[in-house]
């Protein structure tokens, strides 16, 4: 799957996630959204060192990595916080299928 694809396909995700309710899948700034999740997902090896994360440990650094480019002050996200966990589920199923 070519990256043009993955993008896609992260954009139906994100736009049904905001269909059903996902505040942060808005599609405002939904594109730069994308390219962050992609590049995160991405690079999470390079950013944690020798330990080889799980899957878990990569979808929250998603979430987190989501979470900190998009809201002002990360102290104050509270119940968001699973909104972006939840958008990060999603792509993650994505971007797994992407590596593979």
């Amino acid at each position: 799957m070519s990256d043009a694809e993955v993008l896609q396909r992260l954009r139906t995700v994100a736009a049904e996630l905001w269909e059903s309710g996902c505040p942060v899948a808005s599609p405002e700034g939904r594109e730069p959204m994308l390219r962050i999740a992609v590049r995160r997902w991405r690079s999470i090896e390079q950013r944690g060192g020798a330990k080889r994360q799980s899957r878990d440990e990569r979808i929250e650094d998603l979430a987190k990595g989501l979470r900190d480019a998009f809201e002002t002050d990360r102290r104050v996200v509270g119940p968001l916080m699973e909104d972006y966990r939840h958008l990060a589920r999603a792509f993650a199923e994505v971007l797994t299928q992407h590596a593979s």
